[in-house]
């Protein structure tokens, strides 16, 4: 399951999900050009004001441009919670800043849920990582990052200003009661880690979007607009014999999937998963106007319906 980057936040951190994109009064849509060294006029954390309680979009203020050539950190505030730690599902509101502007960007203040993202160095640039481990939950940190120009904008000093409001440890599979499978499509199985496998289908395709939960969670209700940590394992209907996707496959890592309801992902998983529960595992059914459609996608032919296993492990924001 491939999701694309979904805004300036994300590209400047290289995310897989990041917080949506707000009403911007300011034009963020036009590149800035680079700034040589020798142009700034602010070259420190120290040459930048934040003002603002946590809680609010802060106001950032300096002398554009403002150019640093190393990532840096530094926390405003100090928080009273537990600490971030490695491999956790953190929720923050994060807000984007110009160096070479020096105009807000984007921030999730401006829309309707905040940030969510695992502290994996796999999944988020090394700088965020760097800049949040350790760091209490309730405390404001400002970085600076250097943007990526092949990402299509021109390289430029990007300063965030990150106020941590949640770090959870995820599940790392689904967890609750095995749920009646008799009336359904297919049979899941687990290994030992909970690793899912499938019988084959039986029925015909369905032409509609089809759910249903095999284990019920107790966590709470996912939302749209929320980021959501999962493991999954996808199947063509008409080939139950080997998985064409799977992150249990891979490095183990959960996929965020964010703003589901409106993420870069297939339809029937923007679809399928708002509704359940933490700690649900979900079978869907997608047929291919939720899927990959008559074009098909990379090992997926046109015209296919796709069966999914999902445990769904957070939700967030």
């Amino acid at each position: 399951m491939r999701t694309k980057v979904l805004s300036a936040i994300a590209a400047g951190l290289l995310l897989l999900s990041a917080c949506g994109q707000g009403d911007e009064s300011e034009d963020s849509n036009t590149p800035p050009t680079s700034v040589a060294a020798q142009d700034a006029k602010s070259t420190s954390l120290d040459d930048i004001t934040v003002d603002g309680k946590m809680g609010k979009k802060p106001k950032v203020s300096f002398e554009a441009p403002l150019v640093m050539d190393k990532t840096e950190k530094k926390v405003l505030k100090e928080g009273t919670g537990d600490k971030v730690a490695d491999g956790e599902q953190v929720t923050a509101q994060m807000t984007l800043v110009s160096g070479t502007t020096g105009k807000t960007v984007e921030s999730s203040y401006d829309s309707d849920s905040a940030a969510g993202f695992p502290m994996d160095k796999s999944q988020i640039s090394e700088g965020l990582y760097n800049a949040l481990i350790d760091v209490k939950v309730g405390s404001r940190v400002m970085m600076s990052l250097n943007g990526n120009a092949q990402q299509g904008e021109a390289s430029q000093t990007l300063v965030y200003v990150i106020d941590i409001e949640d770090t959870k440890k995820p599940l790392t599979r689904a967890e609750g009661k095995k749920a009646d499978q008799s009336d359904n499509p297919v049979t899941v199985k687990w290994a030992d880690d909970g690793a899912p496998s499938i019988s084959k289908p039986k029925g015909k395709k369905p032409t509609e979007l089809e759910s249903y939960t095999t284990i019920e969670g107790k966590g709470d209700e996912v939302k749209k607009g929320q980021s959501v940590a999962v493991k999954y394992s996808g199947w063509l209907w008409d080939d139950t014999s080997k998985t064409f996707d799977s992150n249990w496959k891979k490095d183990g890592q959960p996929l965020v999937v964010a703003p589901v309801g409106e993420a870069q992902v297939i339809d029937g998983w923007n679809e399928g998963l708002v509704g359940k529960k933490v700690g649900d595992q979900v079978v869907l059914v997608v047929p291919p106007d939720k899927g990959y459609g008559k074009q098909g996608n990379d090992s997926i032919p046109g015209n296919s319906t796709l069966i999914f296993v999902v445990d769904i492990l957070s939700a967030q924001g």
